[in-house]
């Protein structure tokens, strides 16, 4: 058994550098709860900022370490990456020769990962990556063992990650996930829009950086504009009120862009975009009408559906 394999060595639990969302959050957490009933030396780490779907009624402090104790040399332990495969996205001081392990919703770099670390690369077109995170509980003997604080953060992570279950990335796994995670924390539907509730609070209370914390450069796009924001929010209402302001903002960082508003109460998404040239195509793309820059789908779509649907 390699150095790098030996089960005493500590272990960094980690997700991207940009930013952690809920599912990432949670999934550092749950893990590291994980490994240390099973005796491992693990941390949950992080110096990335969380954004608004980790809201505060879930964390609490200390659950992600900022730092990591003195006497731990970089050389000294592997990692387990979760919610992110791309090694772009990674801290730069993570040595990927320490990388044991990766939990991945966001397929592409299968064959890069499987290639380093074989079958320890979970990596799969599913609803959320916390759903990799409880098969783990799962096949471990340890779930009755997981705690209520735990099983409230994976839920949220799913919630989340399929747009409160209507998303069409949602796979039966997600929904064992939901349905065994919401028994364990004794949670039920008042509880899931409680949470979105709470995360619409956040974004409305610092909105501008809400939507900017969350923009994602479409490269050579067919149809989408160059730049695309999302929010997801139970209820738009507010939000839509706001739209030339919003806009206003947008013009000014970007020339040209695109924003997906995802109103989940209803199941439907708003997409935003002053490109006439770009409307024409998402309209006949999607079979919606633009009416002063705004266009109402019939049904809900993540950004990364979105992408997918537009490369031919």
């Amino acid at each position: 058994m390699t150095h790098k394999d030996n089960c005493t060595t500590p272990i960094i639990i980690t997700a991207g550098s940009t930013y952690l969302d809920i599912d990432a959050y949670a999934c550092c957490v749950a893990m590291e709860e994980l490994l240390r009933l099973k005796g491992i030396n693990a941390i949950a780490y992080s110096n990335a900022p969380c954004n608004y779907s980790v809201v505060q009624s879930l964390i609490k402090q200390g659950q992600i370490k900022e730092t990591l104790p003195s006497d731990w040399s970089k050389d000294d332990f592997k990692y387990i990456i979760v919610d992110v495969s791309d090694p772009n996205y990674l801290e730069k001081s993570i040595p990927l020769d320490n990388v044991f392990a990766v939990y991945d919703h966001h397929v592409g770099f299968e064959e890069y990962w499987t290639s380093r670390i074989g079958t320890k690369a979970h990596i799969e077109f599913i609803g959320a990556a916390a759903t990799l995170i409880y098969r783990e509980w799962r096949k471990s003997g340890l779930y009755d063992k997981m705690s209520v604080d735990t099983a409230k953060l994976l839920v949220a992570a799913i919630l989340d990650n399929t747009l409160n279950l209507t998303s069409a990335i949602k796979t039966d796994d997600d929904k064992e996930a939901f349905n065994e995670l919401c028994l364990k924390a004794n949670i039920g539907k008042d509880w899931c829009a409680s949470y979105f509730v709470e995360v619409q609070g956040s974004i409305e209370a610092d909105l501008r950086n809400a939507l900017f914390g969350d923009v994602k450069t479409i490269c050579d796009n067919p149809v989408l504009p160059p730049y695309m924001g999302q929010i997801s929010i139970w209820n738009v209402a507010s939000v839509i009120n706001r739209i030339r302001e919003i806009s206003e903002w947008f013009d000014s960082e970007y020339d040209c862009w695109m924003l997906n508003i995802i109103d989940i109460q209803h199941n439907c998404n708003y997409f935003v975009c002053d490109s006439l040239e770009h409307q024409t195509k998402i309209e006949k793309l999607f079979d919606v009408k633009f009416k002063q820059g705004i266009a109402k789908t019939s049904i809900s779509y993540l950004r990364k559906e979105i992408i997918k649907r537009t490369v031919f």
